[in-house]
């Protein structure tokens, strides 16, 4: 039998979600959702915004980011809504060949920055020609038979009876080997989860060639001057985040002689480093004489040098004047 409920348990109720509740207490949530019912006590104000039928009408209208401006909402939040109002509206039924054949068609794409992020950089990529009850050779569960056709940008062939289950062959195989998570998962209407769990069942490297351009898409991206600029701004001109107690502890800390094991370790490094990359150039007068007049990031490609030593040596100037006077 339950235990008896307490004065204090009661005033609980309705204050913070059931389970939260539960949890507080030690019941279960069903448990506070039962109590609560049978003594009158209203639910708490749910937190998240529900959907009304005007915001679906936009969803379905416009483009994610459009969408997600209007209603001010995350293009997260949209993206998701917009999914499931596209189940109820035409649920998940195994499509024929024939009907797989005519779904093939050109995708229409939120935004050109989605299409970019998405596109192929091999096929293209085609399902077998199998008719329903025809048999498949899956790479990882062996012979299935098929039993219909994902309603995907690619219709790809269903295991009979198990009508989300892809039967990974052909040319799905050969997209996972070579293209990025985003764009099978976008073409073949799997999740991402459900990409990187098949290619580690297939021994597939996660660093493929649609993930290598993904990659060096980004990094491009972050080297141009706007890119730049913003995180130059981010981090220039940014007040001092440690208080002045905070800031002369570290200082004591700083000043402290260092032990002789500290001193050998140190030492291996540098030889260690400079051996490989070699020592750095003295820094002439003319160099000196830039520090300060511009933006660390600007002064580190004049003299070509990293922003952290250029940041080493304005920090070392400043020490040494603040000695002299």
């Amino acid at each position: 039998m339950s235990r008896a409920w307490t004065k204090a348990e009661i005033k609980l109720l309705g204050t913070k979600p059931d389970a939260d509740v539960g949890r507080l207490i030690g019941r279960t949530g069903k448990a506070i959702w039962a109590k609560r019912q049978s003594l009158g006590i209203p639910a708490p104000v749910s937190l998240v915004k529900r959907w009304a039928k005007v915001e679906d009408k936009v969803v379905l209208s416009k483009t994610v980011a459009e969408a997600a401006a209007l209603l001010d909402r995350t293009q997260q939040a949209v993206r998701n809504r917009r999914s499931k109002l596209l189940r109820k509206l035409h649920p998940h039924r195994p499509l024929s060949f024939e009907q797989a054949m005519r779904r093939i068609s050109v995708p229409r794409y939120d935004s050109p920055e989605q299409k970019e992020l998405v596109r192929f950089v091999g096929g293209p990529y085609h399902p077998p020609r199998r008719g329903i009850g025809d048999w498949l050779n899956c790479e990882l569960r062996g012979k299935l038979e098929v039993g219909g056709y994902s309603n995907a940008l690619i219709p790809w062939p269903l295991a009979a009876g198990r009508r989300k289950q892809l039967i990974v062959c052909g040319d799905l195989v050969r997209a996972l080997k070579t293209e990025s998570r985003l764009a099978v998962s976008f073409h073949f209407g799997i999740s991402q989860a459900i990409v990187s769990d098949y290619r580690s069942k297939l021994g597939i490297e996660r660093l493929t060639a649609g993930s290598t351009r993904l990659f060096w898409r980004s990094v491009n991206l972050a080297r141009t001057d706007e890119a730049r600029a913003k995180i130059s701004k981010a981090h220039e001109g940014r007040g001092d985040t440690m208080t002045r107690a905070a800031r002369a502890r570290l200082r004591k800390i700083q000043q402290r002689p260092k032990t002789e094991a500290w001193k050998r370790k140190m030492s291996r490094y540098w030889k260690k480093r400079m051996a490989i990359v070699g020592r750095p150039a003295k820094w002439t007068p003319s160099e000196l004489k830039l520090i300060g007049t511009q933006s660390d990031h600007k002064v580190a490609r004049l003299v070509d040098r990293s922003v952290s030593a250029v940041r080493a040596k304005k920090f070392q100037l400043r020490r040494s004047l603040q000695k002299r006077s």
